[in-house]
């Protein structure tokens, strides 16, 4: 489970260490110049966006391919007796 948050933790901010590589440079490049770039002048909404629309894409692809096999059926958890049985699934090897 922590995987997959940190999974989408880094998508999400890919965008902005993406434009932080760009800022290190573009500073290194206009070093004492006027209108040297910063991270005030950082479009966050956008990066925000872009940021977002990775987890989006994460979320698409992971249900894509990471789904159940076609041969398996879940079954959900149910009292049995008085107990408890947990949920299964169940798979036909054929």
């Amino acid at each position: 489970m922590i995987g997959k948050l940190l999974r989408y933790a880094i998508l999400f901010l890919l965008p902005f260490a993406v434009y932080a590589g760009w800022l290190a440079v573009a500073r290194r490049r206009l070093r004492g110049h006027e209108n040297e770039p910063g991270w005030r002048d950082a479009p966050l909404v956008w990066l925000t966006a872009a940021g977002l629309g990775l987890v989006l894409l994460g979320f698409i692809v992971a249900a894509i391919f990471d789904g159940f096999d076609a041969d398996c059926t879940y079954i959900p958890s149910r009292m049995v007796d008085g107990q408890l049985v947990p949920a299964e699934l169940r798979c036909d090897d054929a």
